[in-house]
């Protein structure tokens, strides 16, 4: 993301412990570790996390404003379970948002190392093609990469807070689907011409390809049971 770094796992005060928290439980719902509808109960993730109550507490209210949990009195956090309203929502936002990032990506590549840090990307992309191995975790980090770099490349702070905050609950959902071999592919491809239209320094087309591929996803993604949905 522009002008932010990872999480700093060092442990240096409360703002940073927070960070680590919520990055760990991020990670966990994306990888399924946490399932939705499981129940998060403090004292295991106080023990687990190796953090005191305070940090956690605040990190759960910052994962449940972004819609990851949600805090129920007398009960706790649970990883919350998603509608298919829900991911009609997200999506919608997601079109929006992404479609932006890639037209202002597009009017800013020529600046500094850009064009060549998305060219690194795309070939980070393409050399999973025709893989026959089922790591989709492995293949999701460099999905989230190249849609990362985009929001980078746009460079601009508010769209890219907005971004994280739909990140977690986008990749658990994508994750249902880039197991099939023709959706990866398929996937690729859609890099692949997302990439070219910012290239060329075509904001209209990157837009309108960036779209395409957000509403590909949710076709996608609206395929899958019920079950794997929540």
């Amino acid at each position: 993301m522009p002008r932010s770094s990872a999480p700093d796992l060092g442990g240096r005060g409360r703002s940073t412990a927070v960070d680590r928290v919520v990055h760990l439980i991020r990670q966990g719902v994306k990888r399924g570790r946490y399932a939705p509808g499981q129940r998060l109960p403090e004292a295991d993730l106080t023990r687990e996390l190796q953090v005191s109550r305070g940090p956690l507490r605040e990190a759960l209210s910052r994962l449940a404003a972004e819609g990851v949990l949600e805090i129920e009195p007398y009960r706790g956090a649970m990883v919350r379970r998603l509608t298919r309203a829900d991911v009609e929502d997200l999506y919608q936002v997601r079109e929006v948002l992404e479609g932006q990032a890639a037209a202002l990506a597009a009017r800013r590549i020529t600046e500094g190392d850009r064009a060549e840090r998305l060219r690194q990307a795309v070939a980070d992309m393409t050399a999973w093609r025709g893989r026959n191995d089922a790591d989709a975790f492995a293949y999701m980090d460099s999905n989230a990469a190249f849609h990362d770099l985009i929001i980078s490349l746009a460079d601009n702070q508010v769209l890219a807070d907005l971004m994280a905050q739909l990140g977690t609950n986008a990749f658990r959902l994508q994750l249902t689907n880039v197991m099939r071999a023709n959706a990866r592919e398929t996937s690729i491809r859609e890099h692949e011409e997302i990439a070219a239209t910012i290239l060329a320094g075509d904001a209209r087309k990157a837009e309108t390809s960036m779209r395409r591929h957000v509403r590909h996803s949710y076709d996608a993604v609206m395929k899958v049971s019920d079950d794997l949905l929540g």
